[in-house]
């Protein structure tokens, strides 16, 4: 009997030649998953018909022994498709695998010249579109939406014919979008909605095929840009009815859709459309409009009364709209004129229809009082108008509309206490009343007084913002019978007493800060951070945290207990300000001290200085060589002359300053003489190497004159700023010069040209230029800073030494840090 089954099924076999459940088997090794199992158990060899067909094979169809469809959509699987596995399937029709986690490429879809249907949507399928997918003459539907396919759309569809579904949404396809619409026929349904297309929207220049038969037409998010059809004006659509051109770059004004009858859907919102509303969109009219939505553009100009009687959804939102509501809105039943700049007060609202469910009218600038003749609103679920100057108290009828689901009236002037009804409603979710001045307890009484309430109604209420009022009164229990809370916000208020046990265990978000509460927190909500309890609530405490009942509670509060922001800005200002004041003065005292106690020591130290043997000594004298063994300069022969004292002194001593203030000669000590260090580049001295001097430190550092004699030639660079100073090397090196100062950064000398100038040199020590470039640049930049105060620099010296780097000034006889401090003069300061 066995050998008997095997004969048949390989006649069937034979009789298939392409063995078409031969590839499905191979096609099955690319599952990986399959969580329903359901191909993994039927698709077997076992289960063939008696045919030889697997017609018994999940989500396959067969006809006359060949398969002719792949249906495996919403299954879960997870693997690969191979497409090359089924190329053999002469007579396979339809192939839809949507909605799976499913990968591979379809290089090879172009093959199976008998595909009618394909549907590859939200899957993993990547890569390029191949070209052979044009060779496709029977397809009538493409649906690889929501994939990772690429690139641009080859040519050619043009002689897809029969083509009446195309969808591409949610992929990176790219370029010219009129490239692809300019070749599609007679289709009815495309979306290219959510891809990288570019170009303009010029449907004039396309096949007059698809202008008549298109019906759906979804170009939303990419980045088109320019007019709408700018060339041939808006096109004739016979059978348009859903046009979607949203997010994208489109500017200029809305074309007026007069002649689309069959229009139900037009959404133009996120662009850059301007110029005013087109009237025919809004008004009665032959059209079948149901939809309209140009929010988030530039529109300006009035919006009109709304008398369409097709019309049910209207965003205007986010607009440059003005003037008052509309008198009527027609049989509306969403209305959104958010962010825009309406003006007026809500009466105008009387006159709308029963029709209307959700009313969005916030950020604008409304004022006056919520009427109170709105009770026709009997199917109104929404109410939004918060951020406006609306003030008085509520109006009763709010809380009488049986559908009212959502009320935010946020951000307002209004005042008064709360309706009890919002408490005890069975359909309201959503409360913010925040950012208003309404006063009084929370009206739980009636919850608080029923026992029953809670338990036999259901207090629907989830979301409760009363933030930034001034409400007042005790935390009835009543409130945990909302059981479905999610967000409770009373911060900013002034209520009292203890958090009341019971509220729900869901809570998501929980702020109860700058208030007066008391006692123990509640068990389910001490998970939430302090800042949902403080600042504020002094007397409020977790268990086992220290007492704050003898805690002054130092919380800053303006209006609705909490510190405005200008009393913040001032109070910062002020502080920054005091804390700055300290600072100067604690420095003048400082200062004014340091000289006091300098100036003695300094005067002190001038009768008990020692001269110095007179007499003269040369540079070889002293050193024959510079401190690394070269040569030296020439001999330089320097005189003793009176020496300088000054307050100034003390400050030298301790190498406290880096720039140096010239000295008053008459404050030159005439019984202080000494010898100084010799010049080891011009106008420079080297160290000395005098045991005693060395000892006697403290009188080493006053000033010597010295007669300095060059030699013939000098080998550094002499760079002047000033061309009006005009002195060689050679002439700075024979001029005599005077030691005025040290500091960290070298010494200071005053120095005298023949000619009578006198300058100011500053000789760097080893270490302070890094590299000639870099000094020169430095340099260079600081001789070009003039101020009252600065000693401008006239030039430098570059020798070729490391020790040989001038600093060239002009000499000024200035006063002295001190007597500035004293209030007698200006001083003047060297940079260096």
């Amino acid at each position: 009997m066995q050998t008997v089954s095997l004969i048949v099924l390989l006649l069937v076999v034979n009789a298939l030649g392409q063995s078409d459940f031969e590839a499905l088997l191979q096609l099955k090794k690319g599952i990986a998953k399959d969580p329903s199992g359901q191909i993994i158990d039927s698709w077997d060899t076992k289960s063939l018909s008696s045919d030889g067909c697997p017609r018994n094979w999940f989500g396959i169809t067969c006809t006359n022994g060949y398969v002719t469809s792949i249906m495996l959509n919403d299954m879960g699987l997870v693997g690969n498709f191979s497409f090359p596995t089924i190329i053999g399937l002469k007579m396979l029709c339809n192939v839809s695998v949507s909605n799976n986690q499913l990968m591979g490429n379809i290089t090879d879809i172009g093959s199976i010249q008998s595909l009618e249907f394909l549907d590859l949507s939200h899957n993993l399928f990547h890569g390029l579109i191949p070209s052979g997918i044009v060779s496709l003459k029977n397809l009538m539907l493409l649906n690889i939406s929501s994939n990772s396919f690429e690139g641009t759309f080859p040519s050619g569809f043009g002689g897809l014919g029969k083509l009446k579904y195309l969808d591409l949404r949610a992929n990176r396809f790219g370029g010219d979008i009129m490239h692809l619409l300019s070749q599609l026929g007679s289709v009815v349904h495309v979306d290219l909605s959510n891809n990288q297309f570019s170009g303009s929207l010029d449907l004039g220049l396309g096949d007059s095929s698809f202008i008549s038969s298109i019906q759906y037409l979804n170009i939303s998010e990419n980045s088109l840009v320019g007019e709408l059809f700018p060339h041939d004006g808006m096109p004739y659509f016979d059978n348009l009815e859903v046009f979607d051109a949203s997010n994208n770059h489109l500017v200029g004004a809305i074309p007026s859709f007069n002649f689309v009858f069959s229009l139900r859907i037009l959404r133009l919102g996120s662009n850059q459309l301007s110029g005013s509303l087109p009237v025919a969109l809004l008004q009665e009219s032959s059209m079948m409009l149901s939809e309209l939505d140009l929010s988030l553009n530039q529109l300006e100009g009035p919006v009109g009364s709304i008398t369409s009687a097709t019309l049910k959804k209207v965003n205007l939102s986010s607009n440059k709209l003005s003037g008052s509501l509309p008198a009527r809105v027609g049989h509306c039943t969403i209305v959104d004129l958010s962010n825009n700049r309406l003006s007026g007060d809500l009466s105008r609202m009387q006159n709308w229809g029963n029709y209307v469910e959700d009313i969005h009218l916030s950020s604008n600038f409304l004022t006056g009082m919520v009427p109170n003749q709105t009770s026709q609103f009997l199917r109104l679920t929404s109410f939004k108008v918060s951020n406006n100057s609306l003030e008085g108290d509520l109006p009763a009828v709010l809380g009488t509309y049986p559908e009212l689901k959502v009320i935010d009236l946020s951000l307002n002037h209004l005042n008064g206490f709360l309706l009890p009804s919002f408490f005890t409603s069975t359909k309201l979710t959503d409360l913010n009343l925040s950012g208003n001045n309404f006063s009084g307890p929370l009206p739980l009484q009636e919850i608080q007084n029923n026992p029953s309430t809670g338990s036999t109604q259901n207090l629907s209420l989830t979301s409760l913002d009363l933030a930034y009022n001034s409400l007042s009164g005790r935390l009835l229990p009543g409130i945990s019978k909302f059981h479905n809370l999610v967000y409770l916000n009373l911060s900013n208020n002034k209520f009292e007493g203890s958090i009341p046990d019971g509220l729900p265990n869901g809570l998501k978000e929980f702020n109860v800060s700058f208030n007066n509460l008391s006692g123990v927190v509640p068990e389910n909500l001490r998970n939430f951070p302090d800042s949902a309890f403080h600042p504020g609530n002094s007397l409020l405490t977790f268990p086992n945290s220290p007492s704050q009942q003898d805690v002054p509670d130092l919380t800053l509060r303006g209006h609705g207990n909490h510190m405005k922001p200008a009393t913040k800005i001032a109070l910062i200002v002020g502080l920054v300000c005091g804390v700055t004041m300290v600072a100067l003065l604690c420095m003048l005292i400082y200062f004014r001290a340091l000289w006091q106690r300098h100036g003695r020591d300094s005067f002190k130290r001038d009768g008990e200085q020692k001269a110095f043997s007179e007499g003269s000594s040369s540079l070889s004298q002293r050193s024959g060589v510079n401190k690394k063994g070269d040569p030296s300069l020439s001999s330089f022969t320097f005189h003793q002359d009176p020496l300088p004292s000054s307050p100034m002194e003390s400050a030298y001593d301790a190498g406290e300053t880096s720039s140096v203030v010239t000295k008053p000669k008459e404050l030159y000590h005439p019984d202080s003489v000494r010898k100084d260090e010799g010049l080891s580049s011009p106008v420079s001295l080297l160290s000395s190497s005098n045991p005693s001097q060395s000892k006697n430190s403290r009188f080493t550092k006053n000033s010597d004159v010295l007669n300095a004699c060059s030699p013939e030639k000098l080998a550094g660079d002499l760079h002047l700023f000033d061309v009006s100073l005009m002195f060689t090397a050679e002439e700075l090196s024979h001029a005599p010069a005077e030691v005025i100062g040290r500091s960290c950064h070298g010494t200071l000398y005053k120095a005298t040209l023949d000619s009578g100038s006198i300058l100011a040199v500053k000789r760097l020590r080893e270490g302070i230029a890094k590299g000639k470039k870099e000094f020169a640049r430095e340099v260079k930049k600081l001789g070009n800073i003039k101020h009252p105060n600065l000693v401008s620099l006239q030039g430098y010296y570059w020798g070729p030494k490391e020790h040989e780097k001038l600093v060239i000034s002009n000499y000024i006889n200035a006063q002295s840090l001190a007597v500035y401090l004293q209030g007698k003069g200006l001083v003047l300061w060297f940079y260096f």
